[in-house]
């Protein structure tokens, strides 16, 4: 049974709250200011691909094995660990660039680095959740997410606001404070320990075999993976096409980029309202609303002139919440405890997989000019995505979906 009172009044959840909302902003001007300090540098589509793939490569390599460490130990410990790492990485770009060292190579190692440390961040967050509040782990997920998506709509308009007057490295500064705002806020939550798990300890490759097994164990979770990575090679390089579209054919000014960006924030926002307003709806077919979500904006890039743009951004937002939201509490609700962080690791892997290897092949065909037949491309692959995940029925009633976890569905 859930607990009726509001997560909102929870003073755990306010405080944890505050301190994700400086971060998230934070990390909200990084993700506007990477590519457009990479483009600034270089003019080149290619490396902006280059800054995205270098920031989804330690989910590529490293997500399962982390998951496995964060398992086997103390979430909060690994929480302050990956946000003072964050901290000192992302302060180096601008303390390079004053020592005239900055190169862009160094930016993409960098922001490899940062991502690693984030990865182990969120994955401990994950696995936390069902820790401080044990009743109200969906409420929980759904409100850390609005505070997520209320920095994805404030910060590109403040960011944009900002680059009016400032370079984007005012904006990387930022983010580095921000992990120190993050810091402080956990030091407050006073996060308890992970309770140990009785018995003798697993070798580490035993572990992380297990998590695989648990996370493929079904039809089911084996057609929803694979449709997950469809879903996600599909939208994937839309941002990097936008921005670079926004400025070599509208000719579009950096603040001006960051306020059609911010239509992305906005879709997120309300995705987290859809979520809390359908609690009782089978958690499948939010998953499968938010695939029909983000192939209609899709195919409104598919119609000419540049107002499509920020309404194709917000459906498909509007959808990856949907489908974010509803994911992870169909892990958290149903995957045994002990699997939790590893499990979510090994599906976040096939969505992260799907990243690079769509923008090194959609950008790479992109370089010569952006092209509809592109963007067509893109329609295509979602809509067969959409069509296994229907395939695989988790959003029938007819499945149980704690079976899912257990045995052959």
């Amino acid at each position: 049974m859930g607990n009726s009172k509001s997560i909102w009044k929870n003073s755990k959840f306010t405080t944890y709250a505050c301190g994700t909302l400086f971060n998230s902003l934070g990390n909200a001007f990084f993700d506007l200011a990477l590519p457009l300090l990479i483009y600034h540098r270089t003019n080149s589509l290619s490396l902006m691909g280059a800054s995205v793939i270098f920031t989804q490569l330690p989910k590529i390599i490293m997500g399962p094995l982390i998951g496995t460490w964060v398992d086997r130990l103390n979430p909060r410990t690994i929480l302050f660990t990956s946000y003072a790492i964050q901290f000192i990485l992302v302060s180096l770009i601008p303390i390079l660039e004053y020592l005239t060292l900055l190169s862009s190579m160094l930016v993409l190692v960098i922001g490899f680095l940062v991502n690693t440390a984030n990865l182990f961040a969120r994955s401990a967050q994950f696995s936390i959740i069902p820790l401080l509040y044990p009743t109200q782990k969906l409420e929980a997920n759904a409100g850390f997410a609005t505070v997520w998506t209320s920095s994805m709509i404030t910060g590109p308009i403040i960011g944009g606001g900002l680059l009016t007057i400032f370079s984007p490295m005012s904006l990387i500064i930022l983010n580095a404070l921000s992990f120190i705002m993050m810091i402080f806020f956990l030091y407050l939550v006073r996060i308890p320990d992970k309770e140990k798990v009785i018995g003798q300890k697993k070798a580490f490759t035993k572990d992380l075999v297990e998590g695989l097994k648990i996370a493929m164990a079904t039809r089911t979770l084996r057609i929803f993976l694979v449709s997950s990575f469809l879903l996600i090679f599909s939208v994937a390089p839309v941002s990097t096409l936008v921005i670079f579209y926004l400025k070599e054919v509208y000719l579009f000014e950096d603040s001006n980029i960051g306020f059609v960006v911010a239509t992305s924030g906005t879709g997120l926002f309300l995705g987290t309202l859809v979520i809390s307003k359908m609690k009782k709806e089978n958690l499948g077919n939010l998953i499968y609303i938010g695939f029909l979500c983000m192939l209609a904006g899709l195919t409104l890039l598919l119609l000419p002139g540049w107002w499509f743009i920020p309404i194709s951004l917000f459906m498909i937002s509007l959808g990856s919440i949907i489908y974010s939201i509803s994911r992870n509490s169909i892990i958290q609700s149903y995957c045994p405890q002990e699997y939790l962080a590893r499990v979510n690791s090994i599906f976040q892997l096939m969505e992260q997989i799907a990243t690079p290897i769509s923008i090194t092949i959609i950008v790479g065909m992109a370089s010569s000019g952006i092209h509809k037949s592109i963007f067509v491309t893109l329609v295509g692959i979602c809509i067969a995505a959409t069509m296994l995940f229907k395939f695989s029925k988790l959003n029938s009633k007819s499945i149980n979906i704690e079976e899912v976890f257990l045995k052959k569905n």
